[in-house]
């Protein structure tokens, strides 16, 4: 058995260019770049990768910034429904570098999910969310990646 792709389409927003570096608050969900599939068939798979680069600026506290990601289908906010999310955090201890450090991280998400009779003949937004649910200042730095395959 073959397995073909069928359609592919990515989004790469590199760090400072674009809407890059941003920071986000705790309590909105801010988009971060969307990709549109077409799914053409019941029995196509849908595939979705994504980095992205951000950071964190720890005081002498111990803090926990974290970050909630989503995949949302069909649009970018509510309603549209969340087909994936998963959450990414730094737990920092004291520190003794000074009042303030600077951390970079980095969070890899994949996430591949089953067509749906409602999908097959309609282009499909992918959009790749992030909401602030933490503590302290998160600035997103990029770079941004989303990708998305669909497979027959």
């Amino acid at each position: 058995m073959s397995v073909n792709i069928v359609d592919h389409q990515y989004q790469d927003v590199a760090a400072g260019t674009g809407s890059l570096p941003f920071l986000i608050s705790p309590g909105a969900e801010y988009l971060l770049t969307s990709v549109f599939l077409q799914i053409s068939n019941i029995n196509n798979r849908i595939e979705l990768k994504a980095t992205i680069g951000w950071e964190a600026q720890l005081l002498l506290l111990t803090i926990v910034p974290k970050l909630l990601f989503r995949i949302r289908r069909g649009g970018t906010a509510a309603p549209a429904p969340i087909v994936f999310q998963t959450t990414d955090s730094a737990f920092i201890g004291t520190r003794d570098e000074g009042p303030w450090v600077t951390l970079d991280f980095t969070t890899a998400l994949q996430h591949t999910e089953s067509t749906t009779a409602g999908l097959v003949g309609t282009f499909q937004q992918y959009a790749l969310t992030v909401e602030h649910v933490g503590q302290n200042a998160v600035t997103i730095t990029g770079p941004v990646h989303l990708a998305g395959k669909v497979y027959l």
